[in-house]
């Protein structure tokens, strides 16, 4: 079976509810606090995992109690490979709001990951094979990701990108995907524009098969080589929409490493991000392989 390969980031995420976003210079109080495994590169194999797809996950941990609680948690996942990269930093850390609404905000620290290199990332990729798929966010530093997306290329592999966090300077790694995937602002970021669809085909012309643009409770956007294209989203009462991006990527591209057209791909990603959204938390918020067997039929 093909299988995803994912490099990216795995944290331990802190989770702050609140009842509104502060104000710049503002203390404010949080209602409750969560800890859990995270980070958008843990997130997205966990949920392409449990949706049916035979995952690889490559991440950088640290030594720490919070690299280990990592481990343990990953161990209990049917991921195909499990390549985590012991180094001797701590282990990267994210703290998320959620306000009553469901929205959240987040920050997160990029030490560990970007601390292993290149050629340690590429070594763990020694077994990619044509028609595989490598899945990356934009956790990794630009170098890193290019040396991925160059060995993926040279062994016929297909490179999608989650263009989150948008930090590089340069579009030139997504510029060698077959697939990207956005949000809102980070699509206006990365072609400088101020057009949704016209930031997308901007993109799309560059290089990638396909530009995946998600809106949120608008649905999601695709622009390809035949123009483009709207999904409405399912209409949900939004508990917390944190994770529901990285599910939304985890979800499709396992679905297309299964032999899923693009379409449909993108609709079970829908669904699944539309169940996480009504649930709290993010890890736990993650749809379960029972729940994902009726998500991706």
């Amino acid at each position: 079976m093909t299988r995803v390969f994912v490099v990216g980031n795995a944290v331990s995420d802190v989770t702050l509810n609140v009842r509104r976003a502060p104000r710049p210079g503002e203390s404010i109080l949080a209602q409750s606090i969560a800890r859990a495994p995270g980070g958008k590169g843990l997130n997205q194999a966990v949920a392409a995992q449990r949706s049916g797809a035979k995952v690889v996950l490559v991440s950088a941990i640290g030594g720490d109690a919070a690299g280990i609680e990592i481990e343990n948690a990953l161990l209990r996942e049917a991921f195909d490979d499990l390549r985590l990269i012991r180094l001797s930093c701590d282990t990267d850390v994210s703290i998320l709001t959620v306000t009553a609404d469901g929205e959240n905000s987040i920050i997160t620290t990029i030490g560990c990951t970007q601390a292993s290199s290149a050629e340690r990332l590429t070594a763990s990729l020694s077994d990619v094979q044509a028609g595989d798929y490598v899945l990356m966010q934009g956790n990794l530093s630009l170098a890193s990701t290019n040396a991925v997306a160059d060995l993926a290329r040279a062994r016929s592999a297909k490179v999608v990108i989650n263009a989150a966090p948008w930090h590089w300077d340069s579009t030139e790694a997504l510029e060698k995907c077959d697939g990207v995937i956005a949000n809102e602002g980070e699509i206006l970021d990365i072609a400088k524009g101020v057009d949704v669809k016209d930031s997308a085909a901007w993109l799309q012309a560059k290089g990638p098969a396909w530009v995946i643009v998600t809106l949120g409770a608008e649905g999601c956007l695709l622009s390809t080589h035949e123009g483009a294209s709207n999904f409405a989203a399912r209409p949900v009462k939004a508990s917390d929409t944190s994770g529901a991006g990285d599910v939304f990527s985890g979800v499709l591209v396992g679905s297309l490493a299964r032999g899923a057209s693009l379409d449909d791909a993108i609709q079970a990603g829908q669904r699944a991000a539309a169940l996480t959204v009504e649930r709290t938390g993010t890890f736990s918020a993650i749809p379960s392989v029972e729940e994902m067997q009726d998500i991706v039929r």
